[in-house]
């Protein structure tokens, strides 16, 4: 009988020990929390911009602005693409030799190993925002940094509505999607027809030409678009983003339905 008791008593001893350990742990995270949120923004000076999307701060950080694209400046003797360096010297006149706010999301860095934030100037102002406003550069929605997609899709609205910059030149022009040849790479703007719908363990695939297809991975459908993949059958779309070939065929992953728009 004593030994049941002693039993009974380290097994309570040993219950209440693992109930303070947890609830030691949970009051640690809790006291945490606000490290974390204090630890997802920070203060840089621009030493360097790159290009209209990508500042280097004065630690040597390559960081990329989230959610948006600057046409690209031309290397290897290729020529710039139309308002690339204009959107390259609207951003230094914002941003170099200035504090800033570098603003991280969920993912802080891409797989090039290039650091993703929001720029908040000192008065508060965002280039993204601004240059977005400006028609200097196109909105991109990668999730899952998509936090300030309502507010920058607004920008672009703006300028387009007033065909500004990029709006009104033939680099926003969306490509046929039945004429795309292989080396039509990089990104793009790309109109066509839903002609079929596939799919595979982790992706589908919605086919408009003859050698090009969207791919969206089942989790960012489930996550940010609505209905069945079945429902776009036939849809005209226009697309935007990175234009990758492989075997053969032209692929663009979307990944947000911000990077989609229907045509009537």
């Amino acid at each position: 009988m004593r030994r049941l008791f002693s039993f009974w008593r380290l097994a309570l001893r040993m219950i209440q020990s693992r109930f303070q350990i947890r609830a030691f742990a949970l009051l640690l995270a809790l006291a945490l929390l606000p490290l974390a949120a204090s630890a997802r923004t920070e203060g840089a000076t621009v030493a360097e911009v790159i290009d209209g999307d990508t500042v280097r701060p004065t630690d040597d950080r390559h960081v990329r602005l989230i959610g948006i694209n600057a046409p690209e400046l031309g290397h290897d003797r290729a020529p710039d693409e139309a308002f690339a360096a204009q959107a390259r010297d609207r951003l230094r006149a914002l941003a170099q030799g200035r504090a800033v706010k570098l603003v991280f999301e969920v993912e802080p860095r891409d797989r090039h190993g290039r650091w993703l934030a929001h720029i908040v100037l000192a008065d508060g102002r965002s280039p993204e925002e601004i240059l977005l406003r400006e028609g200097l550069v196109s909105l991109v929605a990668i999730p899952p940094n998509v936090g300030e997609v309502k507010r920058l899709h607004a920008a672009e609205v703006e300028a387009r509505a007033s065909r500004r910059g990029i709006w009104a030149h033939p680099y926003s022009t969306p490509l046929p999607a039945d004429t795309l040849t292989l080396n039509q790479t990089g990104f793009r703007f790309v109109r066509g027809r839903v002609l079929h719908i596939g799919g595979s363990r982790k992706s589908v695939y919605l086919d408009m030409g003859p050698r090009f297809s969207l791919r969206i991975a089942h989790a960012d459908w489930k996550r940010h678009f609505g209905g069945r993949p079945e429902d776009l059958s036939g849809t005209s779309l226009v697309a935007r983003g990175w234009v990758s070939e492989s075997n053969g065929r032209l692929r663009m992953a979307i990944g947000h339905p911000a990077m989609l728009a229907r045509e009537p």
